[in-house]
């Protein structure tokens, strides 16, 4: 009695430890680092259409083609998902994040001696897109890995950083430009990215439990230990024939382990194959192209895609836009710290909506789009200064829902259990529409020199975005008629 009496004390103290290792403690420090990587990342990311005025002075080129390079980094970003995800899980979050940093770094210094807009897509477009992709997904991984039932609050208090750098970012920029230009103020950036070292630093693994293995060997352990059928025998270890010395056979297994045996067969079968075959073994884990047969997330696809073309153009256009009408300088950069601290807002006031209990969360996610997009239509209708920084505050709040519901939606649609295949292919098509959506409008401006074209343009895309969700109700009823 007293021996049970004291296992469960220790027990008791062992759950205690454990809940303050995962979420608590150095979880935090984590917190703030990934708070100061993203503030860093989308300052310098989202703040690009004031140096995009600049690219626009310097290299003399169509707003089309100048459009490529804010929308390359990005794009690339995105597109790069998966292949960062993989490299994450090979060689842990604190490696990726300081070779991503690196790689950002080298591709703003590389910009600085740029002399054409194609030295722009290589060095500014895609190293430092490549750079800023591992980067993001590592922080987010580690932020998630640490916290357990905080984790949706721990993500939110790291996301928000995005918005307080555009916030802080955008009146900088443009002061850094008028002091040093642009080439002066990209090798300042690349100082500001190079302290990302430092944040990735702290993004150090879960520590592994005490008595306990990887949840990687002690798979393996058990697969070797039980992989029995039928009395058959069968060969454990890879590339294994029977006159291996180290290979384990094992007969005449038990019921029991037999019954056990049949939970790992399939996938010690699966492991071995796509050992011999990685680059199907890549494309399996992390593309799941049958996907696309659900017509339910074909519907979301879609308007992902539809919302992406649109997504980036009014950080692009719109300084450039208000210093077409009239607007200073310093006074067009403020709109886009405008539409980055009520971003912010928009994501901790809708995030905390969407977790009540009645909140139809693709309604609130749908009805966002559509005001998003509405804005974005009447964006032409008056030039004032005033209402332009309403439709900033008013895009950047309601623009913060796709953001931070994204995945979220994706969950309530398909399960928690289909999410890592989703989200990869998801942000595949995303990074596609990325890359054409700021130079698509771009071409429509050279096509009809005025920015009411593109903003109209961009808000139809959005606005039919959230309206095309209607259909996703639709068929699920349809689908469970069908059952």
């Amino acid at each position: 009695m007293k021996r049970q009496k004291e296992e469960h004390i220790v027990a008791r103290k062992i759950n205690k430890t454990e809940m303050n290792r995962i979420d608590g403690g150095f979880g935090w420090v984590i917190v703030c680092s990934a708070f100061m990587t993203l503030m860093l990342v989308d300052g310098v990311l989202f703040t690009l259409g004031i140096l995009y005025i600049e690219f626009l002075d310097e290299f003399k080129e169509g707003k089309g083609k100048t459009a490529w390079i804010t929308s390359l980094i990005p794009g690339t970003m995105l597109t790069v998902g998966p292949i960062t995800g993989a490299l994450t899980n090979r060689f842990g979050c604190r490696l990726v994040c300081i070779i991503g940093a690196l790689l950002s770094t080298t591709g703003f210094v590389l910009s600085c001696l740029a002399n054409s807009v194609y030295h722009l897509y290589c060095s500014f477009g895609i190293i430092t897109g490549l750079g800023f992709g591992g980067v993001f997904l590592s922080t987010l991984v580690c932020v998630g890995h640490h916290f357990e039932k905080r984790r949706s609050f721990a993500m939110g208090i790291s996301l928000s950083g995005s918005g307080v750098g555009i916030f802080v970012f955008a009146p900088v920029v443009r002061i850094l430009i008028e002091e040093y230009g642009w080439r002066g103020t990209l090798l300042i950036e690349a100082g500001f990215i190079l302290n990302i070292i430092v944040c990735g630093a702290f993004f150090r693994p879960m520590p592994k439990k005490s008595g306990r293995t990887t949840e990687k060997s002690e798979t393996k352990e058990e697969a070797i230990d039980l992989l029995r059928c039928d009395n058959n025998l069968i060969y454990i270890k890879e590339n294994c024939t029977p006159s291996d010395k180290n290979c384990t056979f094992e007969e005449n297994a038990s019921q029991d382990d037999d019954v056990h045996a049949s939970k790992y067969k399939q996938e010690i079968i699966t492991q071995t194959k796509s050992t011999k075959n990685t680059t199907l073994s890549f494309f399996s884990r992390h593309f799941d192209f049958g996907l696309l047969t659900n017509p339910i997330f074909t519907i979301f696809v879609v308007s992902n895609c539809c919302t992406c073309l649109g997504f980036n153009a009014p950080y692009v256009y719109l300084p450039d836009r208000a210093e077409e009408k009239g607007m200073n300088k310093l006074d067009s950069a403020f709109l886009l710290s405008v539409i980055g601290i009520s971003n912010t807002f928009g994501r901790i006031l809708f995030g905390w909506i969407a977790d009540r209990k009645g909140v139809n969360r693709l309604l609130l996610y749908g009805t966002s789009l559509v005001i998003c997009g509405t804005v974005n239509v009447m964006n032409p209708l008056n030039d004032s200064k005033i209402y332009l920084m309403i439709y900033a505050s008013v895009y950047g709040m309601f623009i913060g829902v796709f953001v931070s519901l994204n995945a979220v939606i994706l969950v309530d649609l398909l399960g928690l259990a289909r999410l890592n295949k989703a989200l990869g292919l998801l942000m595949m098509f995303q990074g596609i529409a990325t890359f054409i959506g700021p130079p698509l409008c771009g071409w429509l401006y050279d096509g009809t020199g005025s920015y009411n074209i593109p903003f109209y343009f961009i808000g139809a895309l959005i606005i039919f975005g959230g309206v095309e969700l209607c259909l996703i109700p639709l068929c699920k009823r349809r689908l469970s008629r069908n059952i």
